[in-house]
C-alpha cells in the first residue's frame, strides 16, 4: 500500500515538472527518506531497473525520454517498476549505464570527451549519491567526540575519510546527519567533496591543482598530492569574495579554513538564498562572513560593486551553469531539460558566466586570484570559457585549470587566474 507514494510523487513530479526535492517536502517525515532513495534510484536508472525487473518502458533511451508527461503519468510499466522496487527492500542494481540518459545528453558529451570517456560518466553518474560532510575546525580538533557520536546513532552507516578534501567526512547512501545535536552545534555541514575542493581551492589554488583532471575525472588520480593538515595551519586571512554564493557552503567553508579571521562576503541576487545562508551562518562558530543582498536593477547594481574595485584577495565566481555534475542529485533534471534545437541555443548559458566574470573581475586586487567554477562538464561551459577569459580580460594569467568528478564526488571544473595589473 505504502509503495503507491512512489507512484504518486512521481505523477505530480511527470505532471507538473516540480522539482523533486520540493515534492519530497510535502511526503510524510517518517516516508520521504525513502521515497527519495527508491524515487530517486528510479529516475537515475530507468531502463535498467526495467530490463531488472523485466517490465518493457521503452525500446530505446531516446523514446523514453521523449515519452509525454501525460503518457509518462498512465504508463503502467512505470508505476509497477517503482512498486517493486519499493516491495524489494531496496535490493536493485545500483549502477546503470548509457541507456539511462537521454540521446541528447549523451551526443554532446561524447562530441565533448569521446565514448570511452561519457560511457564512464554514465555508469558513476547513475550509482545513488554519497552523503558528504564537511567537519567545522572544532570538529577536526575533536574528533573523538565526533566518532563517539556517530557511533551511537544506529541510523548512520559508517563513514570513511574523503579522497580530495582532508574536510570530508563521507557516508555510502543516505545518512540522516542533521538530526545530531553537533549539526546543530555548527560541528559540520552537508557539502559535497567535490564543493569543498572547490573552497580549498579558492584560497589555494597551486597546493590543490594535483587533485584536478584535465578531462571530467573517471578514475583514481594516482598523482593527486593531498592537502594536509599542515597546509590548513598555513592558510593567511584574506578577504574574500563569493559570487553568486547561494545558500553560502562554498563560503561557509572558506571562512572556517580562515580559521574565523579574515572577511568573506557572500553575493547573491536572490533574497531566499542569502536568507538561507544566514541563518547557517548563526549556526556556524564563525562569525567572518557576511551575505550580502546584491540590488535587482542592473545599473544600481554595478555601482554596488565598483565600491569594492581592486578590494579582495580572491574573487570566486561559482557560476550559474548547464548543471551535469549535479545530476546524481537532481535526477528528474536530465528528462526536464529539453533537448536544444541547435548548439548555438546553449550560448544563452555561456553569455551569462561570462558577464558574471566580466562584472566580478575587477574586485580582485593586482596579485589576487580570479576563480572560476561551475558543477558542469559542457565543454562550452568549461575549457572554452577559459580561453575566453584568457583572451578577453587584460591583466589575468591562468595559473591552473581542471575538472574534479564524477568519478566518487560531484563534477565540478575550477579555474585560477592571478591578476598581474
Amino acid at each position: 500500500m505504502k509503495s503507491a507514494i512512489l507512484s504518486e510523487v512521481f505523477a505530480e513530479l511527470c505532471e507538473s515538472q516540480t522539482h523533486f526535492d520540493s515534492l519530497l517536502s510535502k511526503v510524510h517525515p517518517l516516508q520521504r527518506p525513502k521515497v527519495a532513495v527508491y524515487l530517486g534510484a528510479f529516475l537515475r536508472r530507468p531502463l535498467t531497473l526495467a530490463a531488472h525487473f523485466g517490465i518493457e518502458l521503452a525500446d530505446s533511451p531516446e523514446e523514453f525520454w521523449q515519452l509525454s508527461f501525460i503518457r509518462l503519468k498512465k504508463h503502467s510499466g512505470i508505476h509497477e517498476v517503482l512498486n517493486r522496487i519499493w516491495e524489494s527492500g531496496g535490493k536493485y542494481p545500483n549502477q546503470g549505464s548509457i541507456i539511462d540518459f537521454p540521446t541528447h545528453l549523451v551526443e554532446e558529451w561524447k562530441r565533448d570527451w569521446g565514448q570511452e570517456v561519457t560511457e564512464k560518466m554514465c555508469v558513476m553518474m547513475s550509482q545513488d549519491p554519497l552523503t558528504t560532510i564537511r567537519l567545522h575546525r572544532q570538529a577536526r580538533e575533536s574528533e573523538e567526540e565526533l566518532k563517539t557520536e556517530f557511533a551511537s546513532n544506529v541510523d548512520l552507516p559508517k563513514f570513511r575519510l574523503g579522497n580530495y578534501s582532508i574536510l570530508a567526512r563521507v557516508f555510502k547512501g543516505f545518512a540522516p546527519v542533521q538530526k545530531s545535536p553537533l549539526f546543530q552545534k555548527g560541528w559540520y555541514e552537508i557539502q559535497d567533496e567535490g564543493s569543498q575542493l572547490m573552497s580549498i581551492y579558492a584560497l589555494e589554488s597551486e597546493k590543490v591543482k594535483s587533485a584536478l583532471s584535465p578531462v571530467p575525472s573517471v578514475g583514481a588520480n594516482k598523482d593527486m598530492v593531498f592537502f594536509s593538515k599542515e597546509n590548513l595551519k598555513n592558510i593567511l586571512p584574506m578577504t574574500v569574495i563569493d559570487a553568486c554564493s547561494g545558500a553560502g557552503g562554498k563560503a561557509l567553508a572558506i571562512a572556517d579554513l580562515m580559521r574565523g579571521q579574515g572577511r568573506v562576503y557572500a553575493y547573491d541576487v536572490y533574497e531566499k538564498k542569502i536568507q538561507s545562508l544566514r541563518k547557517r551562518a548563526e549556526r556556524s562558530p564563525d562569525r567572518n562572513i557576511q551575505a550580502v543582498l546584491l540590488k535587482p536593477d542592473e545599473e544600481a547594481r554595478q555601482v554596488q560593486l565598483s565600491k569594492f574595485n581592486q578590494s579582495a584577495d580572491r574573487v570566486l565566481v561559482d557560476s550559474p551553469c548547464g548543471g551535469h555534475g549535479v545530476l546524481r542529485r537532481n535526477p528528474d533534471s536530465k528528462w526536464n531539460r529539453k533537448p536544444l534545437p541547435n548548439l548555438e541555443n546553449s550560448l544563452d548559458i555561456t553569455d551569462l558566466q561570462k558577464k558574471v566574470v566580466t562584472d566580478y573581475a575587477p574586485l580582485v586586487k593586482i596579485g589576487g586570484e580570479l576563480i572560476y567554477g561551475v558543477c558542469t562538464f559542457s565543454k562550452k561551459e568549461t575549457l572554452d570559457q577559459v580561453d575566453w577569459i584568457k583572451s578577453n580580460l587584460q591583466g589575468f594569467e591562468l595559473q591552473s585549470q581542471g575538472f574534479v568528478g564524477p568519478y566518487d564526488t560531484d563534477g565540478f571544473f575550477m579555474a585560477s587566474f592571478i591578476r598581474k595589473n
